[in-house]
């Protein structure tokens, strides 16, 4: 049995594989290495020359394409062609330039897909570049076969002007080719195509292969809002930039610095309002009628949910800086740090889950000692609870939506 090492986090996975997430970081397959016994190393001959230059030989990884295959950098595209009054359409990655004068493109399809026979067939194809929001359609388009469904069934999209084969109307850009040579390359053909349109669809940036890898267990409802996402990335600026106006009043015996700083922070925690208030009625429109009712539910439920994406993005954050850093123990500090922020990641899953079934958690620490105390996920106003550790006495309370825990005497 191969033993498979995470390079984040130093976790040992038992199998023929490595596995597709770790465990314990949440790092992907790709940063895992086999784990090698130890050959010994070669006794120096007896004979050899001592060199004046002490030579480090460099020995690379082996065993494991798939590291080096996921390092390269791809886009996502849809790729659409005809066969007669026919259409079908493919997910891909494989789409690429290859000159500019003429502009020309190859592209990756596998011999098994209906999109390959039809662009044999006709030798005309789009190509759909996908952005933000188009999760969706690599789900469409990619998740399905042309052979078993109509994969355009209930979608309006337009034919490109000069080949006329259907456009992804959301998409970044699209281009229209026209095929000039194709090549057998096992599994895939190589079709070599010219570019004989083309044009902008909206302003979003491309996506490539690795955000969709991220992102793909994502819902569609929040993953493909793209108001939604950047109101969320806005608020946690402004989050940010209230605690360093916070510290930096801490810090500042100015009282004219201390003035700006303060009415600065006012002002981001209005931004922060603003947000919140955006999103809170956005997730009561995507819930809709299994919105929690309970006065409370519904705030405490979107500020879980946007606690669990923050806590990922700084776990995959810490993640890639362990995998960057060049000094040992900056690499130490940066798996320890994203081991921890798995931590947090599972407790506001298990949050979001109670709550959207309408459980509200109870969970508090003790004031007196820090214990843990754990009321469950449905307790009832006026619940006790002993501090095991310290022996203090605490009842619950509900008010505003929020448990509030009192002492008892």
């Amino acid at each position: 049995m191969k033993k498979w090492r995470c390079t984040v986090c130093g976790y040992i996975h038992d199998g023929p594989e490595p596995p597709e997430i770790c465990p314990v970081c949440g790092a992907p397959a790709s940063a895992f290495e086999e784990v090698k016994e130890a050959a010994e190393a070669p006794k120096a001959s007896a004979n050899a020359t001592a060199s004046t230059t002490e030579a480090t030989p460099t020995e690379l990884p082996k065993g494991d394409a798939k590291a080096g295959i996921y390092a390269m950098s791809y886009g996502m595209f849809v790729v659409a062609s005809k066969n007669g009054d026919r259409f079908n359409a493919q997910a891909a990655n494989t789409v690429f330039q290859l000159t500019s004068e003429p502009v020309r493109l190859a592209l990756g399809i596998n011999k098994q897909n209906l999109t390959h026979d039809f662009i044999a067939a006709s030798k005309v194809l789009t190509v759909t570049v996908l952005g933000k929001g188009n999760m969706k359609d690599i789900k469409r388009f990619g998740f399905q076969s042309g052979r078993n469904a109509d994969k355009f069934a209930g979608l309006h999209y337009p034919l490109s002007p000069n080949v006329g084969c259907p456009v992804i109307p959301d998409g970044v850009a699209y281009l229209e080719c026209k095929v000039v040579s194709q090549t057998d390359a096992g599994t895939h053909t190589l079709f070599v195509a010219d570019v004989v349109g083309g044009g902008a669809l909206r302003g979003q940036e491309p996506i490539t292969y690795a955000y969709y890898r991220q992102n793909r267990a994502q819902q569609e409802a929040f993953v493909d809002d793209i108001d939604w996402n950047n109101v969320v990335a806005a608020l946690n600026l402004e989050y940010g930039a209230q605690k360093r106006y916070e510290y930096q009043l801490a810090g500042t015996a100015n009282p004219a610095l201390c003035a700006v700083l303060d009415g600065i922070k006012r002002t981001e925690a209005d931004h922060v309002e603003s947000a919140l208030d955006y999103l809170t009625e956005r997730l009561q429109q995507k819930l809709g009628a299994g919105a929690p009712k309970a006065e409370g539910f519904l705030r405490s439920l979107l500020d879980m949910k946007l606690n669990l994406e923050f806590e990922e993005t700084a776990r995959a954050t810490y993640s890639q800086f362990a995998k960057e850093a060049s000094d040992r123990g900056l690499a130490k500090l940066f798996a320890e740090q994203a081991r921890s922020e798995m931590g947090h990641v599972n407790i506001f899953k298990e949050l979001v889950s109670s709550l959207e079934k309408g459980e509200y958690p109870a969970l508090f620490f003790c004031p007196v000692c820090g214990w843990e105390l754990d009321f469950g996920v449905s307790p009832s106003g006026g619940s006790e609870k002993t501090c095991p550790k310290c022996g203090a006495k605490f009842s619950l309370t509900l008010s505003g939506g929020s448990w509030t825990l009192t002492s008892v005497s």
